[in-house]
C-alpha cells in the first residue's frame, strides 16, 4: 500500500496547470505583462513565457476533465488583479482541492 496523500497529486499535477492557466488569464484577459505576472505568481519571467507559449503547464486533458481548474484560475486571476491577500487566493486553491478530491478520476492522478 502506497502512502501518497491527495495533496501530493494536487501539487504534482494540478498546481502547474492552474498556475499556467492563471498566467494566461492575467496576460490575455487583463493585459498584464510577463514580468508583472512573474512577480504576482512568484515564478520567473521565463516560466511565465513558457506558460504563455503553452510549453509548460498546458495539460488540455486535465482542463477538459476538470473544468473546475479553469474556473478557479479565473477567480484567482481576478483576485490577483483586485490585490487580494494571500489568504483569499489560498482559499481558492483549497476550495479547488476539495472539489477535485470528490471528482471521479482524481484518484487516478495519485498513481
Amino acid at each position: 500500500m502506497k502512502m501518497k496523500p491527495q495533496c501530493e497529486a494536487l501539487a504534482k499535477h494540478i498546481i502547474p496547470v492552474l498556475r499556467a492557466r492563471v498566467a494566461r488569464v492575467l496576460a490575455l484577459e487583463y493585459g498584464m505583462q510577463q514580468y508583472e505576472i512573474s512577480k504576482k505568481l512568484g515564478v520567473t519571467q521565463a516560466a511565465v513565457s513558457f506558460y504563455l507559449s503553452q510549453a509548460r503547464g498546458a495539460d488540455a486533458y486535465l482542463l477538459k476533465k476538470f473544468p473546475d481548474i479553469d474556473r478557479a484560475a479565473k477567480r484567482m486571476a481576478k483576485a490577483i488583479v483586485a490585490k487580494a491577500g494571500e489568504d483569499e487566493i489560498s482559499d481558492i486553491l483549497c476550495n479547488l482541492c476539495t472539489k477535485l478530491r470528490k471528482k471521479k478520476g482524481f484518484k487516478s492522478l495519485m498513481r
